[in-house]
């Protein structure tokens, strides 16, 4: 919470970033106090606020304790509690509902038409308190996801056929070490032919030592990507769901998530 008073020492990182993702949880879960300060802050900064989903329906047959699900009751509420805080969520980016819900073994296995049957009225609950709000989806990039692209793409037709929204992005959630390049310059050529965004989450690995070797592999992983005109997305997405780094702030600190934004996007 640090990062939402006012002169948090991330001014140089702020003034580069364009979108904040919260997570379901956090706009299920925190306090009204913290809400409103994060929407505050990010408001005075001309940052867009943006929902991190788990967009898939749990049923009593199969989604519960995997990730990408929860309930519509939770989304109505997340966005309800944003708006009662006079914000708006201006993007939803869906949490690989094509991987959990259609791919890996441990998903529902739902037919793609079936999933987006399982999603719509999540969207509708969403649509009913922010009608500008538009939706992307992230799906991994690792040794096991190479021929997944085409259903995926799929996915986003039958999405916007179903529910009436484009999907606007589709975001690669790396594993660094396995042969991702090949299927990034796929992913770029074919995202754009079909009128979607691309972007690649930046970050470190789970067993990086320490802070500063995370982010340097961060670092290095944004450079890589930017220098190379067949990989290089529309969007940086800079953040992490593992125990790395340990702190935000001060952007001045290369072992920082903020350093991070400085060092990349924010030159």
């Amino acid at each position: 919470m640090d990062l939402f008073r006012p002169n948090a020492p991330w001014r140089g990182a702020a003034a580069a970033v364009q979108v904040f993702k919260l997570s379901t949880q956090f706009l299920q879960r925190s306090s009204d106090s913290d809400l409103a300060a994060v929407i505050q802050d990010l408001r005075r900064r001309h940052i867009a606020l943006a929902m991190e989903a788990e967009i898939l329906v749990a049923t009593p047959r199969c989604g519960n304790g995997v990730p990408g699900y929860t309930t519509t009751a939770v989304i109505r509420k997340a966005a309800q509690r944003v708006a009662a805080q006079g914000g708006e969520i201006a993007y939803v980016a869906f949490d690989e509902p094509m991987t959990w819900g259609h791919f890996a073994h441990r998903a529902c296995q739902y037919p793609t038409e079936d999933l987006v049957e399982n999603i719509a009225p999540n969207i509708r609950a969403l649509k009913a308190v922010f009608p500008a709000v538009r939706f992307g989806d992230i799906e991994p990039v690792t040794d096991q996801t190479s021929g997944r692209l085409g259903e995926i793409l799929r996915f986003a037709e039958l999405f916007k056929a179903k529910t009436g929204e484009p999907l606007s992005f589709l975001q690669a959630d790396l594993i660094w070490q396995n042969n991702w390049r090949p299927q990034l310059t796929v992913w770029k050529s074919r995202l754009h032919a079909a009128g979607l965004a691309y972007g690649v989450v930046i970050d470190g690995d789970p067993a990086d030592s320490s802070d500063l070797v995370w982010t340097r592999h961060a670092v290095q992983r944004y450079r890589e990507l930017a220098a190379d005109p067949t990989l290089s997305p529309d969007a940086f997405i800079i953040q992490s769901w593992q125990p790395r780094p340990t702190h935000m702030l001060p952007e001045d600190d290369p072992g920082s998530l903020t350093g991070v934004v400085v060092q990349t996007v924010g030159r």
